[in-house]
């Protein structure tokens, strides 16, 4: 990042076994340890991964015409990343589905 590059969250595990489904903390984490800040975080794992995948036409901000994919939590993930795992409503497709 301080070279100017983009950091993109995402794995290449596909569905092996054993591979944690959900929210990935652990990684997000790191990427907070190695010097992000938790908005750069969240920017890495919704716009930057959206882009990297060439679906940023579509997805990964919230913006008139994308897919509605939307986390809402109850705690502030900018003051901690765990925050993301407290889901309050799950939007997907434009429809709550939690």
């Amino acid at each position: 990042m301080a070279a100017g590059g983009k950091v993109a969250m995402g794995n290449d595990g596909g569905y092996v076994s054993g591979l944690e489904v959900g929210m990935p903390i652990a990684e997000l984490e790191a990427m907070q340890r190695a010097g992000m800040t938790p908005m750069q975080v969240i920017v890495a794992a919704t716009k930057n991964a959206a882009e990297v995948c060439r679906l940023g036409a579509i997805l990964g901000t919230i913006e008139a015409g994308k897919e509605a994919d939307i986390l809402i939590v109850r705690t502030n993930p900018l003051e901690n990343l765990r925050g993301l795992l407290d889901v309050e409503r799950v939007i997907h497709g434009g429809t709550v589905i939690r």
